[in-house]
């Protein structure tokens, strides 16, 4: 399949998205389960409402084995649990991708509160974005160490997404290069003209402020995740498609 013609197949995909759009119950995306002294048996899940045409608002709500709210985390729109032993104790962190933010547990002003969870699924009155409910945890600026450690993390957990994201910001970077790897061996010159370099030029670079576009509407729409993410994806394709794409009498004159 050529560029373009995958351009056009995910515009299609994107465009079908939006006018499929339909108002749904809220769901659950990642839960871990942990046992805590004085509480016992308690769950940490993602909370996603409706965001119809754009991303699902979502907040983490923290619930006991009987299906009743503890604590539940301001919204955001990307946020992702971590839970380990410390210290024989088990301890589960939120992390917030777009903000840089991490929401640890305030036991102290943990209290029960309307049921969140039966039957393994919210209520469908359970929407986030209408309960206005946050209590339970304190906020904190994440350290540079902890932003690494948890989007290494996310990266791990998301193998196919971020595989994809690589290629397709090496398939744009490349609409791109390549013509500027012959215009760099021509030294830069556009003598002698060439209608049909010059029109590969023009709709490699169309092409790549396409594939931005959808990115865009991607991240608005679907599924946002972290500028971090979004840089070493969008540098690394191009240094990879600049490798790909580099024709071999430029190696050579190297």
């Amino acid at each position: 399949m050529s560029i373009w013609s995958a351009v056009v197949a995910s515009l299609i995909f994107v465009c079908g998205l939006a006018s499929t759009a339909q108002a749904h119950s809220p769901y659950f995306g990642q839960r871990e389960k942990v046992e805590l002294p004085g509480f016992g048996m308690v769950e940490f899940a993602v909370l996603y409402g409706d965001g119809i045409v754009v991303t699902d608002p979502s907040q983490v709500v923290v619930f006991d084995s009987e299906g009743y709210l503890l604590a539940a985390t301001p919204q955001s729109d990307a946020l992702t649990i971590h839970c380990e032993v410390l210290d024989g104790q088990p301890q589960c962190r939120v992390y917030d991708e777009l903000w840089g933010l991490v929401f640890e547990p305030d036991y102290s002003k943990w209290t029960r509160d309307r049921l969140i969870e039966a039957e393994g699924r919210p209520p469908n009155d359970a929407y986030p974005e209408y309960m206005d409910i946050e209590y339970g945890f304190t906020s904190r600026h994440a350290t540079f160490r902890e932003v690494v450690f948890h989007e290494a993390i996310d990266v791990a957990r998301s193998p196919i997404t971020s595989t994809f994201a690589l290629l397709w910001w090496i398939g744009a970077w490349a609409c791109v290069l390549r013509p500027a790897w012959k215009w760099k061996r021509n030294s830069f010159r556009l003598r002698p003209f060439k209608v049909w370099s010059v029109a590969l030029g023009v709709l490699g670079i169309l092409t790549f402020v396409v594939m931005w576009i959808m990115t865009v509407v991607v991240w608005l729409t679907v599924e946002p995740y972290s500028i971090l993410f979004f840089l070493f994806v969008f540098v690394l394709g191009a240094v990879i498609a600049a490798v790909l794409t580099r024709p071999k009498a430029v190696v050579q004159e190297a």
